[in-house]
């Protein structure tokens, strides 16, 4: 086991050191980036950007940079260049932010003049021995050896993950001002079910609920059903590649698979064979497939339809991760799935490959024999 630090002091120091009364009130003004970067060539384009999409953009002129904007609270950007390396995630709020780094170690950036970024960075050191650890284990898993023990690595890797949750909840419970509590909260609200993030919700002030990042828990609240195998599904509507409307309650009456992917996620890639053999096989069966998209553009969406030929029902809305069908469901990671059948229950869950066939088979045969 990694050896633990003291967390409720860490986490204190954020208290004394890293919060205002200024801070924790929406703001609304400009902050300006000053950037600040060695060893990258000159006129390389350096973008920000927010949910995943870049929203703004510049180019390096002898190792600096300029970037600003409007902002109405305290929020968590990415910084980037082409090469991969250089990626940084940056708290802004208003003021003047400088960010500091050298080609290829964005990650070691030295980011000031944000308050809300003090705070993450003390959560970071927090966090520090478990995400070094976290990250050697799974490069032992992208490339394994003879004698590497693969589920002992997983098991691993699972309680890593699980210290490195308790040590963020720890920090909303006591940061309840903190709009980094709040993007905590958000990030993980599917992970920690809708019990545990309500009762961290209820801790936050009034005025961080009021945020973009509160918001957007209260809307999972509301949302959340979490339904389990036996329970009946939850219908929602979402639109096609067409613009058109579609309801999941359109397919009552078959056997369905709702499935939730993105373009990006390569085990969802690799789930693409199994899932065309599964239409194919069954689609005049009373078989049906509604695909979710997590993808950020309908470009993307579309083109990965098109290019894998995924020839069933494929729904989209620009939300990607917080659309209804994934707040609703309380999908964590993808690929995920639910097997519905034509009563409406669900009867089975996260289905791969052979398994995926042999469900659809089973359930096929035990219809056809009634």
């Amino acid at each position: 086991m990694l050896k633990t630090t003291n967390i409720l002091g860490i986490l204190i120091l954020v208290l004394i050191f890293g919060c205002s009364k200024k801070q924790n009130k929406e703001l609304s003004g400009k902050y300006i980036l000053k950037g600040s970067v060695e060893g990258i060539e000159n006129q390389t384009w350096i973008y920000l950007s927010l949910e995943g999409k870049a929203i703004d953009s510049t180019q390096i002129s002898e190792n600096k940079f300029e970037l600003e904007g409007k902002i109405s609270q305290p929020t968590e950007f990415g910084l980037f260049t082409k090469n991969t390396q250089n990626y940084s995630r940056i708290w802004l709020e208003s003021g003047n932010i400088y960010f500091k780094a050298k080609n290829k170690a964005f990650r070691e950036a030295k980011i000031s003049g944000s308050k809300t970024q003090k705070e993450k960075d003390i959560l970071s050191s927090s966090t520090k021995d478990y995400r070094n650890r976290r990250d050697s284990l799974t490069a032992i898993l992208r490339n394994p050896k003879p004698n590497d023990s693969l589920k002992s690595i997983r098991e691993d890797l699972n309680i890593i993950y699980n210290n490195h949750l308790k040590i963020e909840q720890e920090f909303v419970k006591n940061n309840p001002k903190s709009y980094v509590s709040a993007w905590i909260l958000d990030s993980y609200s599917t992970t920690l079910g809708k019990g545990r993030t309500e009762e961290l919700y209820n801790t936050l002030s009034d005025s961080i609920k009021k945020s973009t990042y509160g918001k957007n828990i209260s809307r999972f609240l509301d949302l959340n059903k979490n339904p389990k195998i036996g329970d009946k599904y939850v219908t929602f509507s979402m639109t096609n590649e067409k613009g058109e409307l579609i309801n999941l309650s359109d397919f009552d009456g078959k056997l369905l698979l709702l499935d939730f992917w993105a373009s990006w996620c390569g085990p969802c890639i690799e789930e693409y064979s199994s899932l065309k053999k599964a239409y194919s096989k069954f689609k005049n069966d009373g078989f049906e497939i509604v695909s979710v998209s997590e993808d950020q553009t309908k470009e993307r969406w579309v083109n990965a339809i098109k290019k894998n030929e995924l020839n069933w029902i494929n729904l989209w809305q620009e939300d990607g991760r917080r659309a209804a069908p994934y707040l609703i469901y309380g999908i964590s990671g993808i690929p995920d799935n639910f097997l519905i059948d034509q009563s409406g229950k669900i009867i089975a869950r996260n289905l791969r490959g052979d398994d995926l066939i042999s469900a659809i088979e089973e359930n096929l045969t035990n219809k056809a024999r009634r």
